[in-house]
């Protein structure tokens, strides 16, 4: 059953609403106890002033406490307004295919053998269609599941996963909703990557030194309380300045590790609070085990050492801030402990961050599946127990509901179809649709059909070609180039064809003749799949091959001086033409 998302919306919008007016109590209490804190310091300057100072500093405090608080609270505001997002998001998906994640256009590649055909990245997207992740591994993630063939075993536990995320909505949407609050980046990627080479380090002298001078300046200022001598204000001073002076000796360091990226914090902690959620459940499906396992390191649990890693960098940012380095430095050398920490946690962590990282990402790719299942609870999984490719009723799923029409296809018998129909029919549509339908099952997906039976079947197309100035090759030339390459590919083994319409770049001869010999290869290679033709001639190839080749079409009806398709796909050679018909309704001849 599809989720509530309008339901689930309004009560994070409400629960928006309430943590709102909590954090202006809070920001109206912090200013009363900050007020009250320098009351008691001002007072606490007569004789009998004791009792101040102690309520001062117990004012003091309470104000930092609320200090602490704000930030959790502000935390649990951000969580909150993302579910809110992510449910209306998802609503308006539903009603209306508004897409509200990335659409992998950085993934189009023209020499794939079916990513740019089949409409797979980039707008109106199958990849848009699908697409949960937020962090840019899982985006990479998810576009290999598309572009790759797994074996039958490999898809089965594939299946599995994904099923077990589609159970539990409340863990999928903890899971977007933390992934989305990272605001993972190509610069944040890049820098975790650069982690591996990376060597700094501080001196032992260095790090003793950051001990004992700020113990010998909380001595001065010590003795100075006690007995009121300049002498030793001016010791104090000195050692500020000493202070400041080892910091500045590593202060280079300490920036060339952090970098210019502000948002490592946010990031590391996003991804804690991710392998915390994959550490938390106990899983049923081998695939997710062995994820589960994964997410350790020395018997650690990797979302806590992540979070002391974001810890660390929250630490380290206010480096930035112009008076903290004053005065934490030259007081507690403070950035300087910070570094040590975070030189000691890479030390120990460092080779074991890529794998967390692919961990989640590997999740957010089978959530992404799982997200498609639960919104399309119609579709279903292909059944990988036969040596068979059949669909029923396959549709194509970036066609709304109530305008699709779905038709039934199987290569159990004939394994290769010669697809005829007039301009406008469908043809191409069925071809992208059983594209889909083959890349879907690749993956280990549901599949927008009401049955289907798969075995892993490498997909090679040409439909959508273009010539290319840059290469100074023709049309023509590149769609020779990629029949090539399905012929060399086929050689290798059997693969899913779908070939749209070939050889336009060419005479009506050439165009035919070239046809029907692509066709006998397909039958000599023991190549699956489809060809479209206007050639009715290509249709009678069936005749020597009747037990391999089978011919269907799209009809077209003229009812009142117009077309009418019904997109219903038929046995046999289509019988009725529009081409002329279209041009004389226009008045182009």
């Amino acid at each position: 059953m599809i989720p509530d998302y309008p339901e689930r919306a309004k009560h994070y919008k409400n629960a928006v609403n309430q943590i709102n007016k909590r954090l202006q109590l809070i920001g109206w209490s912090r200013l009363l106890v900050l007020l009250l804190s320098g009351a008691g310091f001002y007072f606490s300057r007569d004789g009998n002033g004791l009792p101040f100072l102690i309520g001062a500093i117990i004012f003091l405090g309470f104000f930092l406490f609320l200090v602490n608080y704000h930030f959790r609270v502000k935390r649990k505001l951000q969580v909150a307004a993302t579910y809110q997002w992510l449910n209306e998001s998802e609503d308006l998906f539903l009603k209306e295919s508004k897409p509200y994640y990335e659409n992998g256009e950085e993934f189009l590649d023209t020499k794939h053998p079916y990513s740019f055909d089949i409409d797979l990245f980039g707008p109106h997207s199958l990849f848009e269609h699908l697409n949960r992740t937020s962090t840019v591994i899982g985006s990479e993630k998810l576009a290999a599941a598309l572009l790759q063939t797994q074996d039958k075993e490999s898809l089965r536990k594939s299946q599995e996963a994904i099923s077990e995320v589609a159970e539990d909505l409340e863990w999928r949407q903890a899971f977007q909703v933390y992934a989305k609050l990272g605001k993972d980046s190509r610069e944040i990627r890049n820098y975790i990557e650069h982690w591996q080479d990376s060597k700094q380090s501080i001196s032992i002298i260095s790090s003793i030194l950051a001990f004992i001078f700020p113990a010998l300046g909380l001595t001065s200022m010590i003795l100075l309380w006690q007995t009121g001598q300049v002498y030793w204000f001016n010791v104090a001073v000195i050692l500020y300045v000493v202070n400041m002076l080892l910091f500045g000796a590593v202060v280079g360091k300490i920036r060339n590790e952090i970098g210019k990226t502000e948002r490592i914090g946010a990031a590391l902690l996003a991804y804690s609070e991710m392998l915390s959620l994959i550490e938390s459940r106990e899983w049923k499906s081998a695939k997710l085990k062995e994820i589960h396992s994964k997410v350790h390191s020395k018997n650690q649990a990797a979302s806590a050492l992540l979070k002391e890693a974001s810890k660390i960098y929250g630490n380290m940012d206010s480096i930035n801030n112009g008076m903290a380095v004053f005065m934490l430095n030259g007081t507690v050398q403070f950035h300087v402990h910070i570094f040590r920490q975070l030189v000691r946690w890479k030390k120990n962590h460092r080779e074991s961050i890529s794998q967390w990282i692919e961990q989640i990402a590997e999740v957010e790719s089978i959530l992404s599946f799982s997200n498609f299942k639960v919104n399309n609870p119609e579709y279903c999984f292909p059944d990988l127990d036969s040596e068979q490719i059949s669909f029923e009723e396959l549709g194509h799923p970036l066609i709304a509901k109530n305008k699709r029409v779905s038709n039934s296809i199987s290569f159990d018998r004939e394994r290769f179809v010669i697809l005829t129909g007039s301009n406008m029919s469908g043809k191409s549509t069925f071809l992208r649709t059983l594209g889909i339908g083959v890349i879907l099952s690749n993956a280990g997906s549901v599949v927008p059909a009401k049955s289907a039976r798969f075995y892993p079947s490498p997909l090679l197309v040409s439909m959508r070609l273009s010539d290319s100035l840059e290469e100074s090759t023709s049309y023509f030339f590149s769609e020779v180039k990629r029949l090539k390459l399905i012929i060399d590919n086929l050689n290798e083994g059997p693969a899913f064809v779908l070939l749209d319409e070939i050889l336009r770049g060419t005479n009506s001869d050439d165009k035919q003749n070239g046809t029907i010999g692509i066709v006998e290869q397909m039958v000599r290679l023991n190549a699956i799949g489809m060809i479209a033709t206007h050639d009715l001639e290509v249709c009678e190839t069936t005749r020597s091959h009747p037990a391999y080749l089978k011919n269907k079409c799209f009809e077209v009806e003229i009812r009142d001086n117009d077309l009418f398709f019904d997109y219903t796909l038929r046995d046999g050679i289509c019988q009725n033409k529009s081409a002329t018909f279209i041009m004389k309704k226009y008045q182009v001849i």
